[in-house]
């Protein structure tokens, strides 16, 4: 009930903010897709690569981490390129960066909270602190591995069973191809990271909603440390992640339980709103999921 009589109180006009600033981010992050495709000789419209992006953020609702939607759109890309291994890697570099910005930042943010020219002085359980660490490190030591995925695959491909030798292979070479670099890296980075501060508005905006007064520093701490957590398998679209995080930070100031709760379950809304977009999509048969696409079956038999 108290979590309600928050909501009921909620301002519609900052909560319509947020579900546009939602969907901008989708938008920018296919933008960011398409630009890792282009480089590669990949040209696919703005309009379906944003489409299957919506699609993916649906299936997100219902299956552990981001694994379900990228999935998806592995599939869809796949079968318009005519190659499940590149279309694979692209999507996979694609979060990477991602990660790699949203690492970036969430370190940033932790250090500021521990600094006192900020005005705010959080405490953060070692646990969380380590867990950000050791994603960050995770993340770099995969940028790493994509640079040098060809090498290792010529040095360890021949001690693998034939079955294996030609997809690590593939998967090898398209891991190094779409990692981007020069003009390209810089774009895709300053494109994760225009993502992810938009992301730490859309928090903002909807504590504004409820009328929450936090300082901006707060949320951009628990926007990345709730996504990195969020990455465990045990959580779909990061529920129970973002609860224990917004009431663990909130109510260090002055925030109740019960409003920081109900932040969560409207950034879930916006999320979920948005990505009904996708479910839409699905229904009204834009998604590509039963279309074979032209070199789709060369694909297939090449790759599975």
């Amino acid at each position: 009930m108290a979590i309600w009589a928050v909501w009921k109180d909620a301002n519609l006009w900052w909560f319509a903010l947020a579900l546009v600033l939602q969907f901008v981010g989708i938008a920018l992050s296919a933008a960011k897709w398409g630009v890792l495709l282009r480089s590669r000789g990949y040209h696919q419209p703005f309009r379906w690569l944003l489409s299957a992006y919506l699609v993916g953020q649906f299936a997100n609702n219902f299956l552990p981490t981001t694994v379900g939607g990228d999935a998806l759109r592995t599939m869809q890309l796949g079968r318009r390129i005519g190659s499940y291994s590149r279309s694979a890697a692209s999507i996979f570099v694609e979060r990477l960066t991602g990660f790699l910005a949203l690492s970036l930042i969430a370190n940033v943010a932790l250090a500021l909270t521990i600094d006192a020219f900020t005005g705010v002085q959080l405490v953060t359980s070692s646990t969380l602190h380590l867990l950000t660490i050791g994603f960050s490190l995770l993340a770099v030591i995969a940028a790493i591995g994509c640079f040098v995925a060809p090498w290792v695959e010529q040095k360890i491909g021949r001690y693998l069973p034939g079955l294996l030798q030609r997809p690590m292979h593939r998967i090898a070479n398209a891991l190094s191809d779409f990692f981007p670099q020069g003009q390209s890296l810089a774009l895709v980075i300053w494109m994760s990271l225009l993502f992810q501060s938009l992301w730490i508005v859309i928090h903002m905006v909807c504590g504004q909603a409820l009328n929450i007064d936090a300082p901006l520093l707060i949320y951009a701490v628990m926007a990345p440390i709730t996504d990195i957590l969020g990455l465990a398998p045990i959580f779909v679209n990061n529920l129970g992640a973002r609860e224990f995080v917004f009431t663990t930070y909130l109510t260090q100031v002055g925030v109740e339980p019960a409003s920081a709760i109900a932040l969560a379950m409207m950034i879930f809304a916006v999320r979920l709103a948005v990505s009904l977009v996708g479910g839409l999509i699905v229904l009204f048969g834009g998604a590509d999921l039963h279309v074979t696409q032209p070199g789709s079956q060369d694909a297939v038999s090449s790759e599975s």
